[in-house]
């Protein structure tokens, strides 16, 4: 059964007002929920020392009847001598509440919530409940408000609600919609678990999102394939070709990866792509050109080159021996894995047959070799101002083989989880 534990400060008219010769803010708050039906489970009052006395009267006012509450359900807690020596201070009174919360933290289960009583001690110490509720440190909680008696007007309810659920729904709402604008999925996944906003399609896509990027396709399947007949049939048709392992489809994911990147600045991860987006397509090229397996162990290397020497008559080969390289230096061994160098040669060798790829291909080496001086000498990488020309050449030879989408699938992905925050916003 879900339970409720009230927090407040101790005002100057807890427990009884000698104002209105009527109970105070804290005794009337819980009466109210006590009639409807609330479960208490605790209550834990704050006090300043000029407030000490009034504070125990609160506890055995609470104990007695209609109450009945059990003397240890209900913890006296003193603030800070500075809070009491300076009652007017926002930022000390926030602090208070929110040892307040960490007093109420072991108490709570999933179920339960946090009643505040934002109408006892001073204007800031009200203030506090508020604020601690808008900032999302108390998702399960309402900021009760309970009016002077002597003021009420017809109509008006002694005690009723003042939550700031919309405030802080909207505040929730940029945070997270500019982490997924970000293509910070992981980042937003954490924002959402204080916020109104947490739905399980929700959730799905973001981790879809987040384990695309990482190229964890079997994971993301995984995160939205419950969720098949509520979202785009792309979404799972792009995956599952990712899960084939189709060639093409890999590449445009690595372009559309960097892309990502490049936006968000990360110019030394978007090198790495760029390294992996030449080697790769080079590798793809080659072994469809040659027809046989790529070397994949150490060991298997020397079959490689044995097969390659037997092509065109060792013609192939010989070219290989002969070639120069564009700085000015020949390959000194064919053994091994095939560098990007050597698979460039390998296909010069077919010449013109990759004129029009080969061109492109070759102008990412300079950004290739910055990617290594970054991975082997530590070195960052703060600007780029040729990231839009490097975009512009893996498209390039993506075009060559597939059509490329103007549209990168991410922001499609970002699109859908941000009209389903707005909605969610609005409901």
């Amino acid at each position: 059964m879900a339970s409720s534990i009230v927090l407040s400060f101790v005002g100057q008219q807890d427990p009884y007002s000698e104002n209105t010769n009527q109970e105070g803010s804290i005794a009337t708050l819980i009466r109210h929920l006590l009639d409807q039906k609330y479960n208490i489970r605790r209550v834990i009052l704050l006090h300043t020392q000029d407030v000490a006395q009034k504070a125990s009267d609160t506890k055995h006012w609470l104990q007695g009847k209609p109450f009945n509450l059990p003397e240890e359900s209900i913890e006296l807690v003193p603030v800070g001598e500075e809070l009491s020596t300076d009652p007017v201070s926002l930022l000390l009174a926030v602090q208070e509440a929110r040892k307040g919360l960490e007093k109420a933290s072991p108490y709570l289960s999933k179920q339960d919530r946090l009643e505040f009583n934002a109408s006892s001690g001073t204007p800031v110490m009200k203030t506090s409940w508020s604020l601690l509720q808008a900032a999302g440190y108390a998702s399960h909680s309402s900021v009760w408000q309970v009016r002077n008696p002597e003021k009420i007007k017809e109509g008006q309810p002694h005690v009723f609600q003042t939550n700031v659920d919309t405030l802080k729904n909207e505040f929730d709402f940029k945070v997270v919609k500019r982490q997924i604008e970000d293509y910070n999925y992981s980042g937003a996944l954490v924002s959402l678990e204080n916020s109104n906003f947490s739905t399980n399609l929700i959730i799905a896509l973001l981790q879809y999102g987040q384990y695309r990027l990482a190229f964890d396709f079997d994971g993301a399947f995984k995160a939205i394939q419950p969720f098949a007949s509520y979202i785009e049939p792309e979404f799972i048709s792009e995956i599952n070709t990712l899960r084939d392992k189709n060639q093409i489809s890999l590449f445009k994911e690595v372009y559309f990866k960097a892309v990502t990147k490049l936006k968000n600045k990360q110019y030394a991860d978007f090198l790495v792509d760029v390294f992996r987006f030449q080697e790769g397509f080079l590798r793809f090229l080659v072994k469809n050109k040659l027809g046989f397996y790529w070397p994949e162990k150490f060991a298997e290397t020397y079959d490689f080159w044995n097969k390659v020497e037997q092509i065109d008559d060792r013609k192939l080969y010989k070219f290989m021996k002969n070639y120069t390289m564009p700085n000015g230096r020949k390959f000194k061994n064919l053994e091994g894995f095939p560098s990007r160098p050597v698979q460039i040669a390998i296909l010069q060798y077919y010449q013109p047959e990759f004129d029009n790829l080969l061109e492109p291909l070759q102008k990412l080496n300079d950004y290739c070799e910055q990617r290594n001086r970054c991975v082997h000498s530590f070195e960052g990488v703060s600007e780029l101002p040729d990231g839009g020309k490097i975009i512009k050449i893996l498209r390039a030879v993506l075009q060559q083989k597939t059509e490329v989408i103007d549209n990168n699938p991410f922001n499609v992905l970002n699109q859908k989880i941000c009209t389903l925050l707005t909605e969610c916003l609005h409901s």
